[in-house]
């Protein structure tokens, strides 16, 4: 006898489970995606939010000859922070979130949680790099004079 419920029971024995392989070797970590993905985007929001405050630094100090890595950077942070960019990182957070939650990337999962620690790490390294090192170089530079 068989019912909707993914189990199938044979008479005097325990049921016998015949859904998918999540249920048999633990739920995948959807909660805990969604929270690792909304800090990641908090954490990339104030950076970027941070990189636009910076902008005026470097134009007072009129350093002109900026690396590729912090141009990039600040357009980053410009991009995110503008309403449309803004709008866009938590449509896309907030999307995925609800998909891992209702179980429809529980297959990839665990990868997509790889590549926000990953992201994370990254961008605020490059952040580091891109913004603050040349900050801190310039502060040296006008320091020692």
């Amino acid at each position: 006898m068989s019912d909707d419920t993914g189990t199938s029971i044979t008479s005097g024995q325990d049921p016998v489970y015949t859904t998918s392989l999540t249920s048999t070797i633990g739920r995948p970590p959807r909660k805990v995606y969604f929270w690792i993905q909304l800090a990641v985007v908090v954490v990339t929001m104030v950076l970027c939010v941070l990189s636009r405050s910076y902008k005026e630094h470097f134009e007072q100090a009129e350093m002109k000859d900026l690396s590729r890595l912090t141009t990039v950077m600040m357009r980053v942070g410009e991009l995110l922070t503008t309403p449309i960019g803004f709008g866009c990182a938590i449509s896309i957070v907030l999307g995925l979130g609800l998909l891992a939650i209702k179980g429809v990337l529980d297959g990839i999962l665990k990868v997509l949680i790889w590549l926000n620690v990953l992201w994370l790490i990254g961008f605020v390294a490059f952040h580091t790099m891109g913004i603050w090192m040349p900050l801190l170089k310039a502060r040296e530079t006008l320091g020692g004079h």
